[in-house]
């Protein structure tokens, strides 16, 4: 068996377990093409904000896949409303944010996560 070979075992097993983070890291280190390493870099933000709602990880993700607040906030409005659209709402229901204490729908989250942009790169 090659490397390229066990590159791609490993992509296909981390796609299947939904780690997105670790997927779009195996693409872009093996022969994958460039859209696709962007798709799974869009399901890894998507992933780390509104699944997991994790603003210092999101951040650090947008940092390191070079994308803008802009781009950022654009990305993760569309695919919730793709998610509303598909009736596939769980992502988007209120969940405890330890940042303000309060119960956070991901629109909310994301407000939030948009105000303190700047704050969370500083750290």
């Amino acid at each position: 068996m090659n490397e390229e070979t066990t590159l791609q075992d490993e992509l296909k097993k981390a796609i299947e377990a939904k780690h997105f983070v670790r997927a779009a890291a195996i693409a872009e280190s093996s022969a994958v093409p460039p859209a696709e390493v962007k798709e799974l870099r869009n399901k890894a933000l998507w992933q780390m904000a509104a699944v997991f709602r994790n603003t210092e990880g999101t951040r650090v993700l947008c940092e390191q896949y070079g994308y803008s607040k802009k781009e950022a906030e654009d990305l993760l409005r569309r695919w919730a409303e793709e998610q509303k659209g598909r009736g596939d709402k769980k992502a988007l229901e209120p969940t405890y944010d330890h940042a303000t204490g309060k119960y956070l729908s991901f629109e909310e989250w994301l407000n939030q996560f948009v105000k303190r942009w700047d704050k969370l790169a500083a750290s």
